[in-house]
């Protein structure tokens, strides 16, 4: 018998949709206006803190509704909605005001957005969604893609943290990639490929038990 992973039991406590980190995410999308008219009417600073506000709450609001115990479905959809949103503007913002840094890593770029691609590919293919998973991998991403805009547009390059973003952001999407082929139905709030392949563990164990 071939374990599969299900969802988990819904909490016996209700939580509310109008909570902070929900909030924090429709900031990220109510944001996006200002930071395209900040990037293409010339105030290069007033794009750089916006895009570096909505990547730092993106790390906040999955600390706070885990925290706080404020974890909802559409939450997670307006997270990984907020993500998408960002990370394109954060690419289109370099490709503006950077072509020249652009050029010159074109080829790391380029693998970084094809593996974060590959995986929302995958998830709609197989779930018809959007990736929702909010590994710890992915939140590390983030972390490390806001230090290096913060460095980059308010201070200098600091070429080890853009390689740092590379290397952490392509094994990220290589996790992402990896749990989407082992869940069978959309799951969201997933901790790591570690903590998928625990509960498939756990349940083959039990589905033993249950067939002596």
């Amino acid at each position: 018998m071939t374990p599969e992973l299900t969802s988990a039991a819904a909490p016996a406590r209700r939580v509310s949709i109008c909570n902070v980190p929900n909030a924090l995410s429709v900031y990220r999308l109510a944001a996006a206006p200002a930071i395209l008219y900040g990037l293409f009417s010339d105030h290069r600073l007033l794009f750089a803190w916006l895009i570096i506000i909505n990547l730092a709450t993106d790390a906040l609001d999955g600390f706070i509704a885990r925290h706080w115990h404020q974890e909802t479905s559409l939450g997670a959809r307006l997270d990984s909605l907020g993500d998408l949103t960002t990370d394109f503007l954060a690419l289109l913002g370099l490709f503006v005001l950077e072509p020249s840094f652009m050029r010159s890593h074109l080829l790391a770029i380029g693998l970084l957005f094809a593996f974060y691609l590959a995986s929302q590919v995958l998830s709609l293919l197989r779930f018809r969604r959007l990736v929702a998973l909010h590994l710890l991998s992915s939140k590390l991403t983030n972390i490390l893609l806001a230090v290096f805009f913060t460095t980059y547009f308010l201070v200098a390059y600091v070429p080890v943290l853009f390689y740092a973003v590379i290397v952490v952001g392509v094994l990220d999407g290589i996790e992402d990639i990896v749990v989407l082929c082992l869940l069978t139905e959309q799951r969201e709030n997933v901790r790591g490929l570690y903590w998928v392949l625990q509960e498939r563990k756990t349940m083959a164990v039990g589905s033993r038990a249950r067939d002596r």
